[in-house]
């Protein structure tokens, strides 16, 4: 088994490696979609058997972020895995690996300083319900004028702050613009000119989008308003002709409420963190 940095010539290839699980591989499709094998944005490590033939992709975007996939469920090179992001990153700290759960727990105990938060993984291929209207709420895309709004309700979600970075507010701007500009798209739910709920969208390719940052502000839960949010992600993205979206959740009540839409559990997907 030995490693190789990929490069830009061998995209075809790393697509055709992992077409066998697009669901599982969308962050992986999605991000060189966006950003090619640019070495800043996008980083990628081959891990190749004694014929030349690849057994395992890690994807690294930005610097901390690590996706891992490989066909070959008892030959996988947790070890050689967990050394290439030792080698990126020494202390780990920021550090997140996610792909599906039996790769990932079987790479867990090389990366032991870090916690699996293991989740599923959901397809929808058309959308089998439309959420209720709500006289109290307006539901409409949100632009950069927004940001702070955006900010402001991400910052006040319990539930995801073990994923905020050390980032500037100018920072998190910037990478929202750009995310923008990729193709992502948010929603939100305002009550009385207040944002409530949100949905947003993330790999964004021309077949495919995964949805993610569904939330709602405390205080204003148990209305349906993050599913008048998804409901209207949702439209907007079969209309502009994608075959499918994708979204992780570990909530089983939220797994109900997605499954309504339409959504239909494809595997176990964990991360690393």
């Amino acid at each position: 088994m030995c490693t190789e940095e990929l490069q830009t010539k061998d995209i075809a290839e790393i697509l055709d490696y992992v077409s066998l699980d697009p669901e599982i591989n969308l962050f992986i499709t999605g991000d060189i979609g966006s950003f090619g094998i640019d070495g800043r944005h996008v980083r990628v490590k081959g891990f190749r058997d004694e014929d030349g033939r690849l057994s395992g992709v890690l994807l690294r975007y930005m610097d901390r972020n690590y996706i891992f996939y490989s066909r070959h469920g008892r030959t996988v090179p947790c070890e050689l895995v967990a050394s290439v992001i030792r080698e990126d990153n020494p202390s780990l700290r920021g550090v997140c690996l996610s792909g599906k759960s039996s790769l990932i727990t079987a790479i867990a105990p090389f990366l032991s300083e870090l916690h699996e938060e293991v989740t599923m993984m959901a397809r929808c291929n058309e959308i089998k319900a439309l959420a209720p209207s709500s006289a109290l709420a307006e539901v409409r895309l949100l632009e950069e004028k927004d940001f702070n709004s955006y900010l402001d309700l991400i910052d006040n979600i319990a539930e995801f702050s073990s994923f905020r970075h050390n980032q500037t507010r100018e920072e998190q701007r910037d990478s929202w613009v750009a995310a923008s500009k990729r193709g992502s798209v948010t929603y939100g739910v305002f009550e009385d000119g207040l944002l409530v709920a949100l949905a947003s969208t993330t790999a964004d390719t021309a077949e495919s989008s995964m949805l993610v940052g569904v939330c709602t502000r405390e205080g204003h839960r148990c209305h349906g308003y993050a599913s008048l949010a998804v409901n209207a992600l949702l439209r907007d993205r079969f209309a502009k002709g994608e075959k499918f979206l994708c979204l992780f959740y570990d909530n089983p009540l939220a797994g109900v409420i997605y499954h309504r839409f339409g959504f239909v559990d494809v595997a176990s997907y964990s991360m690393l963190h």
